[in-house]
């Protein structure tokens, strides 16, 4: 692999915290307070806002969190707060397709495409041939450790489950876009309707 055809390093941090939805809403609160990113990251900080045991604690998860939510516009991050349980969940899934390409593709590759089949069971055997399938290209996965890579996986569908993209037992679940969130999510449209399992193939027009 040279050249032109190397394929973007995936970015592979997400293990340091899931979809963490009441951490996240309470830093997009605080952010969108002060409209300063030090000035936020101070605050969560010093007053231990994420509830965290341990100050290390509290540092790393702000950092993963922060860099999520720095991918949202003002008007995704408005809706992150005051939208329901939902709508808030799914911009959270956002966030981290937006922030992580490896769970972006696997969202569009596998999850959508089996449900557009109407396959609606995710197994850990499709995560494993998905991976075994980047990892022929990418060599950051072909390098990590048998445990790193099971974090990996548990991470993921633990995500999913907490976004509502599947059920407990791991069945994709159709998803419900309210028309704000389609408003929201235009901008970065196709790909931000394409990470959820929906029956109809284009909502930008």
């Amino acid at each position: 692999m040279t050249g032109n055809l190397t394929p973007q390093t995936y970015k592979l941090s997400f293990t340091a915290a899931s979809l963490s939805i009441s951490e996240s809403i309470k830093i997009a609160e605080v952010y969108l307070g002060c409209k300063n990113w030090d000035e936020t990251k101070r605050m969560i900080e010093e007053n231990n806002l994420l509830q965290s045991r341990t100050g290390s604690r509290t540092v790393r998860t702000y950092r993963e969190l922060a860099q999520r939510l720095k991918l949202l516009s003002n008007e995704q991050m408005e809706l992150l707060i005051d939208g329901n349980i939902q709508e808030q969940k799914y911009l959270l899934w956002f966030t981290v397709c937006n922030r992580y390409k490896f769970i972006q593709e696997f969202a569009t590759e596998v999850i959508r495409e089996k449900f557009m089949s109407m396959d609606y069971e995710l197994t850990e055997l499709d995560y494993d041939a998905f991976f075994n399938r980047k990892a022929d290209w990418h060599e950051e996965l072909d390098a990590i450790t048998y445990s790193t890579k099971d974090k990996l996986k548990q991470v993921v569908f633990r995500m999913l489950r907490e976004a509502g993209i599947t059920t407990d037992e791991n069945l994709i679940v159709q998803a419900l876009l309210s028309k704000r969130l389609i408003e929201v999510l235009r901008h970065n449209a196709p790909i931000s309707y394409q990470i959820f399992p929906l029956p109809m193939a284009d909502l930008e027009g």
